[in-house]
């Protein structure tokens, strides 16, 4: 009977070990979640294959190769830096640039001129794709670095950033890689690095195109933090505030919670700070504009 519950208490703490192993989630690829990485630089998410339909691969990227009914030529690997995908029996496939119904169709054409299957059914999907990777930086919930999963828009990419923070302005800035210098290219030589403004909230088909705006692999999405101006003097609640299209003075003490009764309309100054680095005061009316940065400042009346 002793043995009997000594055993019994054996493969209860087996069992045990092994639910506490599963919970582990070894493979973030699988999770979606985002993995960690070292302070001072950026999380990469881990993209589920089933989220990459039919994207091009690259050299770093993990693709599951399936040969249904063939379990010994199915299997997981990666395409080195050549582009070069490594597979039992057929050995080496250059899939550099091929989508992944290219590199079906190319695995199941090399097992039937090799004579190893007559009808050869072959899937590939994506485990991790690192080879078309975009960066969104700044004001966003979650900035990091993500993959493209055959295509991938400003928008698209800053909603699955998480969405702008409070403190975000409505411009965001695209960076663009300067294109390679070949020969076969119909814009070598023509690009270079740029930088492309891109203003959120517009409501004209033809200002909002710039959002939708296919994303390539490298390119940099920032995006500003928002731009403040100040007040102070007589207005009842002085402090800073975010710039708005079109502010001028008047707008400004708005804000503020307009002028005390000791205000002076007349009195009403504007520091602000030159192409030079120097401070210029400047008098100022109702009707002047505020440029970013400007300080407000409102006297009070001498009488």
């Amino acid at each position: 009977m002793r043995r009997l519950v000594r055993s019994l208490f054996a493969v209860i703490a087996i069992l045990m070990c092994i639910s506490a192993f599963a919970q582990i989630p070894t493979d973030p690829t699988k999770t979606g979640e985002v993995m960690s990485a070292p302070p001072g630089t950026l999380s990469t998410l881990a993209l589920p294959s089933s989220v990459v339909t039919n994207t091009r691969v690259g050299s770093g990227d993990v693709l599951r190769v399936t040969v249904f009914g063939q379990p010994d030529l199915s299997a997981e690997v990666g395409v080195n830096d050549k582009g070069i995908l490594t597979l039992p029996l057929i050995g080496g496939v250059d899939v550099t640039g091929l989508t992944t119904s290219e590199i079906s169709a190319r695995v199941a054409d090399a097992l039937r001129k090799g004579q190893y299957l007559r009808n050869p059914e072959v899937s590939v999907e994506v485990v991790q794709l690192r080879s078309q990777m975009v960066s969104v930086l700044g004001e966003v919930s979650r900035p990091g670095r993500y993959p493209i999963p055959g295509h991938l828009s400003v928008l698209e990419l800053l909603a699955t950033a998480g969405g702008l923070t409070a403190q975000a302005d409505q411009t965001v800035t695209l960076l663009r890689r300067k294109a390679d210098n070949s020969s076969t290219s119909e814009t070598s030589g023509t690009e270079s690095d740029v930088r492309i403004p891109i203003l959120l909230g517009e409501t004209k088909a033809t200002e909002r195109s710039a959002l939708d705006v296919e994303l390539n692999s490298g390119d940099v999405v920032y995006v500003n933090k928002k731009k403040l101006f100040y007040i102070h003097g007589e207005v009842n609640r002085p402090g800073s505030y975010p710039m708005e299209q079109d502010m001028n003075v008047m707008r400004a003490i708005s804000l503020g919670g307009g002028m005390t009764q000791r205000a002076s309309q007349r009195r009403i100054y504007i520091n602000r700070e030159m192409p030079d680095k120097t401070v210029q005061e400047i008098k100022a009316k109702l009707t002047d504009p505020i440029l970013p940065g400007d300080v407000v400042y409102i006297n009070e009346s001498l009488f």
